[in-house]
């Protein structure tokens, strides 16, 4: 059935005459009535008594009238919503975050969402890359900011890689370890190591920094993918904390965490990247989630932590 035969009969029925309503929907009379007859033919059915000056609907008239107000009505919704969704401002994103860019963007992201888009639906999981791969790939969520380690050779991801980030490690102000001027394996073995997981890259710079032993899976003894609960604990213990040095940035300004001064590598650092399914039209919102991680993101990538403290 052709909605715009529809649109004729609804102008005809809101306007009284077939004279008015030709004139609203920019055809001539004699073009509007052979519409409104073909609508009858199509459907087998009288919908118009035309025997008095103001045309008035049949009672099957007035059954397709009401439809075809509501079809107006959802094709409003429909190009509004549509409408909504290109400017970004509507519909829903449900995003994932890896332990590091968790800590680095759940709250800041967010709050920018709350303040510039309120009415997209937001939804975020948290967990680590692999676990966030296959949700990606279940369309369970549309994007994620994650370790970049399992998406190098993934044809079906496209990827956007960030600016790396240092990793080292951190601990409370005044813990013995910093009596210390160069940490090694053996004074880091004496205490409590808490990670999330790391990168292979991370791994190797650690094992060849500090030998076999500074192996992630040697010298980590509290693993937890929550930084910030890790965070809080070598706060608050002698827990020496394992990963990338910008997520406790606000701490180590405070200069209540300090970095543990481990022999130099600049090549110690965590790869991550942003990623959605390949081939796929992102709608607005999406390009928000890119945008605002690319603005922070440079300012995580330039954080110099004080130097070692007592």
């Amino acid at each position: 059935m052709d909605f715009q035969k529809l649109k004729h009969l609804l102008a005809v029925v809101e306007h009284g005459t077939f004279s008015l309503a030709a004139e609203k929907v920019n055809l001539s009379q004699p073009a509007l009535s052979r519409s409104i007859q073909a609508l009858e033919t199509e459907l087998g059915l009288p919908l118009l008594d035309r025997g008095t000056r103001r045309v008035r609907l049949t009672p099957y008239g007035a059954c397709v009238a009401e439809r075809a107000r509501r079809m107006r009505f959802e094709e409003a919704e429909l190009q509004r919503e549509l409408k909504a969704l290109h400017g970004g401002d509507a519909g829903s994103l449900t995003i994932g975050l890896s332990p590091a860019p968790a800590s680095l963007l759940l709250s800041p992201f967010l709050a920018h969402m709350a303040a510039h888009r309120p009415q997209v639906r937001v939804g975020v999981e948290l967990g680590s890359t692999a676990a966030l791969l296959d949700m990606l790939r279940a369309e369970r969520i549309d994007a994620m900011v994650c370790d970049a380690r399992m998406l190098y050779d993934a044809a079906d991801i496209d990827t956007r890689p960030l600016a790396p980030l240092r990793a080292g490690m951190v601990c409370r102000k005044g813990h013995p370890i910093l009596a210390h001027k160069r940490v090694g394996i053996e004074q880091v073995r004496q205490y409590p190591v808490a990670s999330s997981t790391l990168s292979p890259e991370v791994s190797l710079r650690l094992a060849d920094t500090l030998g076999p032993g500074g192996a992630p899976e040697q010298m980590v003894t509290l693993r937890c993918e929550n930084l910030d609960a890790l965070a809080d604990l070598a706060l608050h213990t002698d827990t020496l904390l394992l990963g990338v040095i910008c997520v406790t940035r606000r701490e180590q300004e405070a200069g209540r965490l300090v970095e543990v001064p481990l022999p130099p590598d600049r090549q110690r650092q965590g790869h991550y990247v942003l990623a959605r399914l390949a081939g796929r039209t992102p709608l607005a919102a999406q390009d928000a989630l890119y945008e605002f991680t690319q603005q922070c993101w440079a300012g995580f990538a330039a954080f110099k932590p004080r130097g070692p403290g007592r």
